[in-house]
């Protein structure tokens, strides 16, 4: 309809006109106002409705009688009444023939109703009938709900965009901005979208690599991936800012696809400044780490769980002569260093299956065909936030200190068998003396029995022709008579048992010293450690045997020790020598009593414990926090050095890994306590 459409007057009212005498044209514009699906009106140009059809009354809930006794502007959304007005007025005024706007009209429950409003002016037929409009109404609730909808939804899709703290934004295809979160615009010091939105992002953010050099977007590593349809991730891409600075990022990129297709894509990044500054930071502090620990002197090797070598520094390089690249991953036992214990593997495995602090003591290894030992350290380093679980192995080549700590021992195994040299000669002495009374008895004894030897062949020689004289009788009984045949048959047996048990005595004491100065192997060996006391205590006799009764009590079902045998043996020597000079002490040297020295072993599930225990003077409270102290002694000067109890506990404890303690009472005596560590077993 337009401005130079007639309106016949039978259209200006509800009534219905007779079908004859109709012009054709108005026929056919009743029918399709009635009928159409859409809203109609007539209204004059003060508002008031003069002709309505069913879709309109259907679509705002009221009749068509109450729609015409109502002026159109008082279902009109308050909201809207000026906008509404200011069209009419306009149309009143001749400055349109027509308008479109979309209104809001009250729906008669209340409810709001959205429409498309279409109005023509119609001008009049005659001067008598008034200016008109005609208005067509769609309804657009359902598209304005949906619009309201979507704008809700993007509101709140903005919204949690905003809320998010990583830098967002979307591109097309064409690499064009079609949104982006606050974050991002803070990130890159931007102030608004729209400086941003349709723009290519490439040109703006990534048109430069990281050396400053430009290169187009169809490098892009972002665009090349959202343009396949691929997610990407890149974890260093330099982008730039507003001001012309420029930032490392890491990126998340993901395509975004309608009806399977991809239109754009939707990435996230981050700003890895600080993190770039970090790990540039570790790897100056790992450069100076790993700089420390190669300038340390000291052997350092670090190994996982496994038991697998992960650090190496310099001096370990040396000590082994073997490469950090040529042990890196490999198994300690396997590395390439010539380890002279069979059990390496197993032994290495243990400091791994533990996580206590550990000392290992003369570890033997070769090298160039020549036996060297370690002296090392283990400690386990946790640290969960840097990833590091490691065994720290510390320590150094100790040969030249072994050897020296070897021939210290002997000297003071030497210097100890000196101390008792006169008490072992005095108890050589002994049964030297009988054997040789008894070799004197027998050279003395001889020649009356040879007389009678060479008698015997005289009579054997007479008796042979006839009878023998009487001569000859009369000598021999003198002879037999002389030499006390019968004394001789008694003491000469008895002479030479003795002298064989002063022989074996003899071989005993000797055998024993021989034994206790041997200086011994270097490596642990299994013993007896029964027979190793027996030995010690054979040597020890003269110290103690003027002063107390020595009693032993030693566990049959012993099994063999691993240890120093002569590092043992002289700690049990010291031990009874200060037993003896503690009784000594205690009974005074010209008391006619004794005191008791009891030397016991026992089995205690993996353990051997000796005990020594003596009656002497006891040790005073004051000072027993001192005893394993190097050179402290309360013995007069010429008694003691004060280094027997300070090398017995690092024999026990540091050589051998286990443990010696005391209980004493002054006045009523002392009892030392060594426990050590059984021998393994082949299987274990």
């Amino acid at each position: 309809m337009n401005s130079t459409t007639h309106v016949p007057p039978e259209l200006l009212t509800n009534g219905t006109a007779p079908a004859d005498g109709l012009p054709g044209h108005a026929h056919l514009f009743r029918s399709l106002f009635e009928r159409s699906a859409a809203g109609m009106i007539v209204v004059d140009l003060s508002g008031r409705c003069v002709r309505v059809n069913q879709a309109f009354c259907d679509l705002i809930g009221y009749t068509a009688e109450e729609v015409l006794a109502h002026n159109v502007m008082s279902i009109t959304h308050p909201d809207d009444l000026a906008l509404s007005l200011q069209m009419v007025q306009r149309l009143a005024n001749g400055e349109a023939t027509g308008y479109q706007v979309e209104k809001r009209y009250v729906h008669k429950n209340g409810r709001t109703v959205w429409v498309l409003l279409t109005v023509t002016l119609i001008p009049p037929g005659d001067q008598l009938q008034p200016e008109l409009a005609v208005g067509l109404i769609q309804d657009i609730s359902q598209r304005k709900a949906a619009e309201e909808a979507l704008r809700d939804r993007e509101e709140r899709l903005q919204l949690l965009l905003d809320s998010t703290g990583e830098p967002m934004y979307g591109a097309d295809l064409s690499g064009n901005c079609t949104f982006c979160n606050q974050s991002f615009l803070r990130t890159l010091g931007y102030k608004s979208v729209s400086d941003l939105l349709g723009k290519g992002v490439h040109g703006i953010i990534h048109h430069s690599r990281a050396d400053g050099s430009t290169y187009p977007a169809e490098e892009c590593r972002v665009f090349k991936a959202f343009r396949t349809g691929c997610d990407t991730h890149v974890d260093d891409e330099v982008v730039w800012r507003s001001d012309g600075t420029s930032i490392p990022v890491e990126y998340w990129s993901h395509p975004v696809k309608h009806d399977g297709k991809t239109v754009g894509c939707m990435v996230t990044f981050v700003d890895i400044t600080k993190r770039k500054a970090d790990q540039e930071a570790l790897r100056r502090a790992h450069e100076e780490a790993e700089l420390f620990i190669n300038s340390v002197p000291s052997i350092l090797i670090g190994i996982s769980r496994d038991a697998h070598i992960k650090r190496w520094n310099l001096t370990a390089a040396k000590v082994f002569g073997l490469a950090k690249a040529q042990v890196a991953g490999k198994h300690l036992a396997d590395c390439g260093i010539q380890w002279v214990r069979s059990d390496m593997r197993v032994e290495i495995d243990s400091w791994c299956a533990h996580g206590d602090l550990r000392r290992v003591e003369t570890l033997p290894f070769v090298i160039n065909s020549e036996t060297r030992f370690l002296g090392l350290s283990l400690s386990w380093i946790n640290a969960p936030e840097e990833e590091v679980n490691e065994l720290l192995i510390i320590g150094s080549d100790v040969t030249e200190r072994e050897v020296l700590g070897q021939q210290l021992r002997q000297a003071q195994k030497l210097e100890a068998i000196g101390q008792l040299a006169a008490g072992i000669a005095h108890e050589i002495n002994t049964p030297t003396q009988y054997v040789g009374d008894n070799a004197r008895f027998l050279q003395e004894s001889w020649p009356s029995f040879h007389e009678l030897v060479a008698i015997t062949r005289e009579i054997r020689q007479e008796a042979t022709p006839g009878p023998i004289s009487p001569s000859t009788l009369q000598r021999f009984d003198a002879l037999a008579q002389a030499a006390d045949f019968e004394y001789l048959q008694t003491e000469i047996p008895r002479a030479i048992e003795q002298s064989l048990e002063g022989i074996d005595r003899v071989a005993k004491i000797v055998r024993a010293m021989k034994e206790f100065s041997h200086p011994g192997a270097e490596e642990k060996k299994s013993i007896d450690i029964n027979k190793a006391i027996e030995t010690t205590i054979t040597v020890a006799r003269n110290e103690w045997k003027y002063v107390a009764d020595l009693e032993t009590h030693f566990a049959p079902d012993l099994p063999l020790v691993l240890c120093h045998a002569g590092e043992f043996n002289q700690v049990i020597l010291n031990l009874l020598i200060n037993a003896a000079q503690a009784i000594a002490q205690a009974v005074g040297d010209s008391s006619p009593g004794k005191g008791k020295i009891v030397v016991s072993t026992t089995h205690d599930e993996d353990w051997a414990e000796i005990s020594i225990s003596d009656t002497g003077t006891g040790i005073p409270e004051a000072v027993r926090s001192r005893v394993f102290e190097p050179f402290f002694t309360t013995k007069p000067v010429g008694k003691g050095t004060g280094q027997g109890l300070a090398l017995a506990h690092t024999a026990i404890v540091r050589r051998h890994g286990g443990k010696i303690w005391f209980d004493s009472e002054v006045g009523k005596g002392t009892t030392f306590y060594i426990r050590m560590p059984l021998a393994q077993s082949p299987e274990a």
